[in-house]
């Protein structure tokens, strides 16, 4: 009888004794090596040379046999309601330290604060405003209610600066834009993502060249950049108009484009005058009128008249490509 050096343990087929292995295991999925372990040579020819059986090597299953198990692991995991809360409460919490942290970081250069007083408008606000960008002809009282503490906000204050109409107004000015490209056959994600780029620097370097020129001039005024920002993006609205009529009739794109850009200049120099250029200085903000007299005033109207001949330019260049032919 001829014993196997690899493993002392004998199988009856061979002429040997018979281990005791469980009645659930493969012999096919264990290599020898190990007292304790089963050697078949039946199941060497599928195995491959990575796994062929040495001498001294720990017994492993082959196939691991804990594939399925490890695949259903995920699913264990969110159907035990205990570990699911858990995991959406370290979420929660994760979610909240970032937004601490990010509050943080941005109160550091802006002040949310002041950024949310931009954004407190309501429905009757937005369609007042809209037809008073449309129609600022008929509009007689321009003054702006100020709180010597804090700004009014402009749901309650129909001629106080908003932000949340020009960033609406841009998106739709994008989406407009992709829709003409579109009916000139001419759309790419490409070309709109210049369009949006494009319309976007126009606006801060627009902001930057009214900062300049108040700085140049020395001209004080309560103005902020937030300010500044959203007087100049009233213009979208606008331009969104001048490019619906050219859908409707491609030839009225010019006549409507004369009459929008009129009302935005109406709208920016009567909005600012009173702000740049106040009438009665004292009841406004407790100035002296004659600060306001002289080589100060005309230095104030001329900024008021750039501002508003520049917006007419910038509707026309925004919106030549998108007009339909």
């Amino acid at each position: 009888m001829q014993q196997d050096p690899r493993n002392p343990i004998p199988y009856p087929q061979f002429g040997y004794q018979q281990p005791n292995v469980p009645a659930h295991s493969d012999p096919s999925m264990y290599m020898a090596g190990s007292q304790t372990g089963i050697y078949n040579p039946a199941a060497q020819a599928p195995l491959s040379p990575t796994y062929y059986p040495q001498q001294g090597m720990p017994f492993m299953p082959v196939g691991g046999g804990n594939e399925q198990n490890n695949f259903s692991m995920p699913t264990q995991f969110l159907q035990n309601p205990v570990m699911a809360n858990m995991a959406m409460q370290y979420g929660h919490s994760l979610m909240g330290q970032g937004k601490e942290v990010l509050d943080r970081e941005l109160n550091k250069y802006v002040s949310t604060s002041r950024i949310k007083y931009y954004f407190a408008v309501d429905t009757a606000y937005v369609a007042k405003k809209l037809a008073l960008l449309v129609f600022p002809f008929t509009h007689r009282d321009w003054s702006v209610k100020y709180n010597p503490d804090e700004p009014v906000q402009p749901r309650y204050e129909l001629n106080a600066p908003d932000l949340y109409i020009p960033a609406m107004a841009f998106v739709t000015y994008l989406l407009i834009g992709g829709v003409s490209l579109g009916i000139q056959e001419r759309f790419s994600p490409e070309v709109l993502g210049i369009q949006a780029s494009t319309a976007l620097i126009w606006a801060l370097l627009e902001v930057l060249v009214i900062w300049v020129t108040l700085y140049l001039m020395n001209i004080q005024t309560r103005l902020t950049s937030f300010d500044i920002l959203a007087f100049c993006s009233y213009k979208y609205v606008g331009m969104i108009v001048a490019v619906i009529a050219s859908f409707i009739m491609p030839s009225s794109y010019h006549l409507a484009l004369i009459y929008v850009s009129a009302a935005t200049m109406f709208f920016l120099i009567r909005s600012l005058k009173i702000q740049v250029l106040p009438e009665s200085s004292r009841d406004a903000y407790g100035e002296n009128n004659a600060s306001f007299s002289g080589e100060g005033s005309k230095r104030r109207n001329y900024l008021l008249v750039f501002i508003g001949g520049l917006q007419p330019l910038m509707m026309w260049w925004l919106t030549r490509q998108l007009a339909r032919p």
